[in-house]
């Protein structure tokens, strides 16, 4: 089972609980897994158990669950949080992910701060050790695959901290968020701040937990849980959605790709028989030589596109998603060339149609040299004008000007002969 997070509203660690809470079945009615997992780890952890509940609320239009914890003392230091959980009771795990998590808070602190810095403000009260203790159990108990999330909305405006207003994201937001891609989240132009979405603890937990950030991954959804945020955002639903997707099994992932790879190309105003089909892939232990290597070999045996994106894997191991699209005809020959050059024990395959412009290759004179140009026509209208860049470049070395000069007059010329085309 995959846990994909819906980031698109921010996250926080009360967000994470309730959405992890709600998919694992509980209700303000029935708790289920909060008396059964969450307050069983704070009794472990030396925390009473009694400064938690649950409640259902609406945001932005959506029923979700709240978890809320009642106001206490924290921890002074994150060492006297560490040392804390490895003098718990706690499953060994579950202690080895709380303590993690607070040393990547602890860096974050520092960086911001100074070593000197001894104090964590985010863990001046005890709900931010709540949070954490809660979601690790709750994510040890579902045990899933993997964690794939979407990237983070962080907000805008500013926000009261220990250390003065300051802006949104806050300092330690984004160095806990370095190198991971987010959705940002300013406010439209004129409208009111949105504040704070993606607070410290959240960015943590997501760090730490998040192997992928992406969209939602093909298979079967079996459940879906909202946790709710403790404040109404304007112009949104402060909620993170947790949904668990059960990957289709071998088998079955051939059936449904070859029914779907059938018709999606028509089904999309594409062309070719037999559809497309992209193949994806997560790689942390395969040298960059290799994977440049791995690219240019299925280019050459006949992939459509491939490319690659940036991803955060497990133990915050920096790693790649490699992405081949390919004709569905070709998928198991390129299957077999991604296993065969690459580290990955196994591929994700997902049927899609592609939309194509009109096509057309011509040639234009830029004084007496020609360079070839690719045009696409949508709705018989000239839409997309692109020089090939070899004549651009060889144009440029005949005529003595920069490459890009001679790209937008290129660029021009065609409009010029072809928009009434």
């Amino acid at each position: 089972m995959i846990l994909y997070l819906d980031c698109a509203n921010g996250i926080s660690g009360d967000m994470l609980v309730a959405a992890l809470l709600a998919v694992s079945g509980a209700r303000p009615d029935d708790p289920g897994p909060l008396d059964d997992v969450v307050r069983p780890a704070l009794a472990a952890a030396g925390i009473d158990p009694r400064l938690v509940a649950l409640q259902e609320v609406r945001r932005g239009g959506f029923a979700a669950l709240s978890f809320r914890v009642s106001d206490g003392p924290g921890f002074a230091t994150f060492d006297e949080l560490i040392m804390s959980m490895y003098a718990s009771d706690l499953e060994q795990p579950v202690t080895d992910a709380v303590a993690s998590i607070a040393e990547r808070m602890a860096a974050a602190e520092a960086e911001i701060h100074g070593r000197d810095e001894e104090h964590l403000h985010e863990l001046g009260g005890i709900d931010t050790a709540v949070d954490l203790i809660s979601a690790v159990s709750l994510l040890h108990r579902l045990a899933p695959e993997r964690v794939v999330a979407s990237p983070p909305a962080l907000g805008d405006g500013s926000i009261e901290t220990a250390h003065g207003v300051l802006p949104v994201p806050a300092p330690a937001v984004l160095s806990l968020l370095a190198g991971l891609p987010t959705a940002g989240g300013p406010a439209a132009p004129g409208g009111q701040p949105l504040g704070e979405l993606t607070t410290p603890t959240g960015a943590a937990l997501l760090a730490h937990f998040a192997e992928e950030f992406t969209g939602l991954p093909a298979g079967r959804i079996e459940l879906t849980g909202y946790g709710a945020g403790t404040r109404d955002v304007p112009g949104r639903p402060n909620v993170l959605r947790a949904v668990c997707v059960e990957p289709p099994a071998a088998g079955e992932a051939s059936a449904d790709a070859g029914a779907a790879e059938a018709g999606a190309d028509a089904a999309f105003g594409g062309h070719g028989p037999g559809g497309h089909v992209l193949l994806e892939t997560s790689i942390d232990d395969l040298s960059p030589e290799l994977l440049a290597h791995a690219a240019d070999t299925l280019r050459e045996a006949g992939a459509v596109d491939v490319w690659m994106s940036q991803a955060l894997m497990k133990k915050g191991r920096p790693g790649v998603v490699l992405h081949v699209l390919t004709a569905a005809a070709d998928r198991d020959r390129l299957a077999g060339l991604i296993l065969a050059e690459t580290s990955t024990f196994g591929l994700r395959v997902v049927p899609c149609g592609r939309l194509y412009a009109e096509e057309r290759h011509e040639t234009i004179k830029i004084g007496k040299l020609e360079v070839a140009v690719r045009l696409g026509f949508v709705d018989g209208k000239l839409a997309t004008v692109s020089p090939e860049f070899e004549d651009v470049r060889r144009v440029a070395a005949a005529v003595g000007r920069p490459a890009k000069v001679v790209y937008e007059a290129a660029q021009s010329a065609a409009r010029t002969r072809f928009s009434g085309a």
